[in-house]
């Protein structure tokens, strides 16, 4: 099958080749962003031009909803499913390796766009997230930098690598001796990294960033939108040595932050991204407990703010301005608000966490 503008998407064989051919997709298109987003939406399909943009200039490969909306705008429906399954083989071949797929000779990568965030970084310092670092005596830049398997650790083992076995017995360890909590109070929280955060109640819903309007007072908080406009900000789960979980986004245009439970006032027990170029150092109000929902899937988690001595979760809150709102909603723009635990329609409290 002839797929438009004589791009193959089956040949990519690095998550960096297949956004190059999305970029030459959208270029021989000769649309623009916006009319990109317009055609989209004609066809019953979500792609924010801001978001687009942002996978385009990025090597990191976009999600399926989002490929599809593009393709689907630029051309016909039937070279949909070509480029699902070329990113599928992707996708499947960074899981089961933890590497991408060996570039084609003379392939590179093309150069980060300034004030583009550097995903091989926590946001707001110069550490390398703990599940990129390179083994012990790999070349940094080298080569593989992704998580490394548990099945090759027991192959090098032999080679006496002292890290890679250190890895292997912290993956071997029950869950609540991973959580780095000496109380052992907890199973173990989910892996640390770029994430995506989903309601249980509203799964196609990503919590991001949006407005909320109380009392004629407009701020920036957390909300549940699209997820297909739900990036920028990116989102960073990054564990303390305590076994909290500080959240922090990343924005192009904004820097980083980490989300705070707002004190007092009409924005009370609301999330913002305060402040947005730095995060208050062991301020309790962006610490988090991240802890398994009861019942829940071995993704579904609880967000419970460690400030607070009366047991609250962050939960989903569908109008702003009502303190007292019913929890949960599948509305795009509900807010994220700390609110009393409950068990009754506890799904307004659960979310799923992913890796991005």
């Amino acid at each position: 099958m002839a797929i438009l503008g004589g791009l193959e998407p089956g040949e990519a064989r690095t998550s960096a080749e297949y956004v190059g051919l999305l970029r030459r997709l959208k270029e021989h298109s000769g649309l623009t962003y916006r009319q990109l987003e317009e055609r989209a939406a004609e066809r019953g399909d979500v792609l924010a031009r801001s978001t687009l943009a942002d996978v385009l200039r990025r090597d990191v490969l976009p999600r399926a909803e989002v490929v599809a909306a593009l393709v689907r705008a630029c051309g016909p429906e039937e070279d949909v499913a070509e480029w699902l399954a070329a990113r599928q083989r992707l996708a499947e071949c960074e899981r089961l390796t933890g590497a991408e797929m060996p570039e084609a000779s003379g392939a590179g990568h093309a150069p980060e766009p300034e004030g583009v965030p550097d995903a091989a970084r926590v946001p707001g310092t110069d550490r390398v997230p703990e599940t990129d670092r390179a083994p012990e005596g790999e070349a940094a830049g080298g080569g593989r930098t992704r998580t490394v398997p548990l099945a090759p650790l027991v192959a090098l083992a032999s080679l006496g690598t002292v890290a890679l076995l250190v890895v292997a017995a912290v993956v071997l360890l029950p869950d609540g001796e991973r959580t780095g909590d000496s109380k052992g109070d907890g199973a173990a929280g989910p892996t640390p990294g770029w994430s995506r955060v989903r309601p249980v109640g509203a799964p196609t819903l990503c919590l991001t960033d949006g407005e909320a309007r109380v009392d004629g007072d407009t701020k920036t908080v957390a909300v549940q939108r699209p997820c297909t406009e739900a990036v920028p900000p990116r989102t960073y789960l990054q564990r303390e040595s305590d076994g909290l979980y500080i959240i922090k986004w990343d924005h192009p245009d904004h820097g980083p932050g980490c989300l705070t439970v707002l004190d007092g006032g009409p924005f009370h027990g609301m999330l913002e991204p305060w402040p947005w170029k730095a995060c208050q150092g062991g301020s309790t109000a962006q610490r988090f407990r991240i802890e398994r929902a009861p019942g829940g899937g071995t993704d579904h988690w609880r967000f419970r703010p460690a400030q607070d001595a009366e047991p609250l979760c962050v939960g989903i809150r569908e109008r702003a301005e009502d303190p007292d709102g019913s929890q949960g909603s599948d509305k795009a723009g509900a807010v994220a608000v700390a609110q009393r635990c409950t068990v009754q329609d506890a799904n307004g409290q659960v979310f799923i966490i992913e890796p991005e």
